[in-house]
């Protein structure tokens, strides 16, 4: 049976092959590691590594060596033994998944990206699933426009058990790579800055709080690759361990890092310190295992006159046994104290998620409830950190739209404690194509802290190693946002009920816009989102009844904050009656489409996009110069032609749309009474101008929604 704690609620907080499948299993877990213990160590496996040149390969030898290295987490010398394999047997494919995931734990994207691309290549039916990781290593190196291809071609092609889900992940990081495109241009007034080796080292520093101007954070403080024993029994094994430090503001600087060893554990991983508000509570999270499988749990201490009570684990409601428990914010809210943290247990929406507990007055938890679908996802949400000011909920997450693997997003809580139905992405500079998390305000909200593996950060081997702790500020802080209204054209009149999207928009031919949020229109009140400097947006509404309609703006050049008005004029939408396509040309007596049309039929796609219910006839007419049966052929070669652009060149599917020739039957004006007309072919005049039109009417609608590839 379920415990109560492990049911998924969308309750708020009450605030304002068989080796193939171990490595698969890895990077399945790959937040895990990363966030929880940050560190890839490199062992000495029997020796193996030191053989002599002269010694005779053993390639089961080498697999049972690189396999269990693996296993025991020391990345670095599982890679090395891999390619020790492929150099003696280059035949050795089956090596290439793993060898790929070893680099991606290692964060080597590089190299990640190389060796799952050759795993596809070496058997595409088998390893289908290496082309996602080639297109997410390719993404993570900030090659969005390699990556999305790959992605696209998994889609077509990947048929296992989990289709639906990895093709849904593959969606999202296309729309991702998307986004990250747009998303170049940072932030112009925010600065980020690399503290020096007084903070950071070359393994792994995270989970920074400051507090009375002193940081506390946590980090593995070694700048050598760290050599461990299968049995691990060498000297230095305190080492291995991430351990809790501090390291005073010092000017623009700070002094150089002292353990903290009040809260240590011999043998043990101790991290993510937090205080409460008034800084008698501390809490932090301890981990042990191995790496791949760590277990962890968050432990609290009391100030007791000027020392530090011992730290005790939360009630077990909170640390559920079988299961990590870690990354703990707490928060002092104005309906009572919130406990915020990450668990990968069961009830979750999968992955690791956001939980939370409210804190009784007593001081004891309350029962643990996941924080609702409105932020977690089906893959990896993690270090939350909860601005009461603001209401606003930071956190970092690899199942939302991301620049790269995990980026930092921010969702603001209403009156009642309920989170926005949509979360807003960071963006650059917090964001990056590597992994980035662990947001936490400074002394202000103008400056703070993130973690991230991006190019810059102190390595102990490559560029993207290990997690390192940045500083960033606001150098001046703008303030932008548009609002609006849904408008009849005819009535003047507010409508309600209106769906409002906002996206992200690029003047590239061939992008996609991105969504970032949507709304409900309410009449007088009008719509409202917040926007960043120096972006491209587009709002959009869509009313039944309505032809949906959408107006583009953006933020270049502002420098100073505004709030841009921009209203949405829907017009009705009527059945059988005929909408006239101006512009749309042809030769003297030639059905051929020409190319400066096109701009007028690509208006007609976009109003099929943006009411993709509607089944339309587009028709053609002639003036009544020359025989029935002539106009009569001629009209409808004119309109299958628009037809056979919208479906071939645009792809709207053919049951949308039918070409229909009407001649000279439907004239709109008896162009005879006019003398300036000539009645042959001698000449023209605006009466048969008007005659020879092409125009497209509704006349009927499709069940569903369809949804098309472009989208």
């Amino acid at each position: 049976m379920k415990r109560e704690s492990q049911q998924s609620t969308d309750n708020s907080p009450q605030l304002i092959q068989k080796n193939k499948v171990a490595v698969r299993t890895a990077s399945n877990n790959r937040t895990l590691v990363l966030l929880f213990l940050s560190s890839i160590f490199c062992g000495l496996w029997s020796n193996i590594l030191s053989a002599k040149p002269g010694d005779k390969f053993n390639k089961k030898q080498y697999l049972k060596a690189a396999n269990d290295a693996f296993k025991e987490g020391s990345i670095f010398s599982a890679t090395d033994l891999y390619l020790k394999i492929l150099e003696n047997a280059p035949n050795t494919k089956s090596v290439l998944f793993n060898l790929g995931q070893s680099y991606f734990l290692a964060r080597d994207y590089e190299n990640a990206a190389t060796y799952f691309t050759q795993a596809y290549e070496a058997d595409s039916v088998d390893n289908a699933l290496a082309l996602y990781y080639a297109g997410l290593t390719t993404k993570m190196q900030g090659k969005y426009g390699d990556a999305i291809p790959m992605f696209k071609r998994f889609l077509k092609i990947y048929a296992a058990d989990d289709a639906k889900k990895m093709k849904k992940w593959a969606r999202t990081e296309i729309d991702g790579c998307n986004f990250a495109i747009k998303e170049a241009q940072p932030d112009p007034f925010v600065k980020l800055n690399h503290p020096g080796k007084e903070v950071n080292s070359n393994y792994g520093d995270m989970s920074p709080v400051l507090r009375d101007d002193v940081l506390y954070f946590a980090s593995i403080n070694s700048d050598t690759v760290i050599a461990v024993r299968p049995d691990r029994s060498d000297d230095k094994k305190e080492n291995l361990l991430m351990k809790l430090y501090t390291s005073k503001v010092n000017g623009e600087g700070y002094t150089e890092k002292e353990h903290l060893k009040t809260f240590s554990q011999e043998g043990k991983h101790i991290s993510n310190p937090v205080f409460t508000d008034d800084g008698t509570k501390f809490l932090y999270t301890i981990c042990e295992g191995d790496l791949l499988h760590p277990n962890c749990n968050i432990y609290l201490s009391e100030l007791k006159g000027v020392e530090w009570s011992e730290g005790k684990p939360l009630n077990d409601d909170i640390n559920l046994k079988g299961f990590t428990n870690t990354q703990p914010y707490y928060v002092k809210g104005a309906a009572g104290d919130v406990l915020f943290f990450v668990s990968n247990r069961e009830g979750g929406k999968g992955g690791l998620d956001i939980w939370y507990a409210n804190v009784k007055k007593t001081g004891e938890f309350s029962t643990a409830r996941n924080i609702g679908g409105k932020i977690n996802t089906d893959r990896d949400e993690v270090t939350p950190f909860y601005d009461t000011k603001n209401a606003t909920l930071y956190f970092s997450s690899n199942g939302w739209i991301s620049m790269g693997g995990s980026d930092i997003f921010k969702s603001r809580a209403d009156a009642s404690g309920k989170f926005s139905n949509t979360v807003e992405n960071m963006g650059a500079p917090f964001n990056s194509p590597c992994d980035d998390n662990y947001l936490r305000f400074g002394k202000t909200s103008d400056e703070g802290f993130i973690v991230s593996n991006r190019p810059g950060i102190y390595s102990v081997r490559g560029k993207t190693c290990c997690f390192d702790i940045f500083n960033y500020k606001y150098d001046r802080r703008i303030f932008l946002a548009v609002k609006g209204r849904v408008i009849d054209d005819a009535t003047k009149e507010p409508i309600k009920g209106a769906a409002i999207s906002f996206t992200l928009r690029s003047n590239n031919v061939g992008e996609g816009d991105v969504n970032l949020d949507a709304d409900t229109s309410k009449g007088e009140t009008p719509y409202f989102f917040n926007l960043k400097p120096e972006k491209l947006y587009k709002v959009s509404a869509t009313r039944d009844g309505y032809f949906a309609s959408s107006q583009q703006f953006g933020t270049v050049g502002l420098a100073k904050s505004d709030t841009q008005v921009v209203d949405i004029y829907l017009k009705k939408l009527e059945k059988n009656k005929a909408y006239r396509l101006n512009n749309i040309y042809y030769d003297f007596d030639k059905s051929d489409l020409r190319v400066e049309s096109r701009t007028t039929l690509d208006t007609l796609y976009n109003i099929l996009i943006e009411n993709p219910t509607i089944i339309i006839e587009l028709s053609s007419h002639t003036d009544t110069r020359g025989s029935d049966e002539y106009n009569f052929s001629l009209s409808q070669k004119r309109a299958e032609s628009c037809v056979n652009y919208l479906i071939n060149e645009k792809k709207i599917p053919k049951e949308r749309i039918t070409a229909k020739g009407y001649g000279e039957t439907k004239t709109l004006d008896d162009c005879s009474k006019y003398t300036e007309c000539p009645q042959d072919q001698s000449g023209d005049c605006p009466c048969h101008q008007q005659n020879r039109r092409t125009e497209f009417k509704i006349i009927g609608e499709l069940d569903g929604k369809l949804i098309y590839e472009n989208e």
